[in-house]
């Protein structure tokens, strides 16, 4: 693998978390009323059409598998595994 491969895949999985969390931060309503615990508990106010509970698990697998991923390359980098791997050669 080339020596730009781990850093890369370290800025595609952080950009995708931070998407995903961009999301679930603009459609909090969404979430809550997810997670809910009865009908009737949270008042939706004005504002626009609620997302879907597939689009809510959606983001929400996507933000958390984006940071863990990250981290594991991060951890498989600075462990020195990532160095039989990595072809530095010009």
């Amino acid at each position: 693998m080339p020596l730009w491969f781990f850093p890369a895949l370290v800025g595609v999985l952080a950009a995708a978390s931070l998407l995903a969390g961009i999301w679930l931060l603009l459609h909090l309503r969404d979430v809550a009323a997810m997670f809910g615990r009865h009908s009737g508990e949270i008042a939706r106010g004005p504002g626009r059409r609620r997302a879907s509970n597939g689009a809510v698990w959606a983001a929400i697998i996507l933000f958390n598998a984006g940071w863990i991923g990250a981290l594991v390359v991060w951890l498989f980098v600075m462990g020195g595994d990532a160095n039989l791997v990595t072809d530095a050669s010009i």
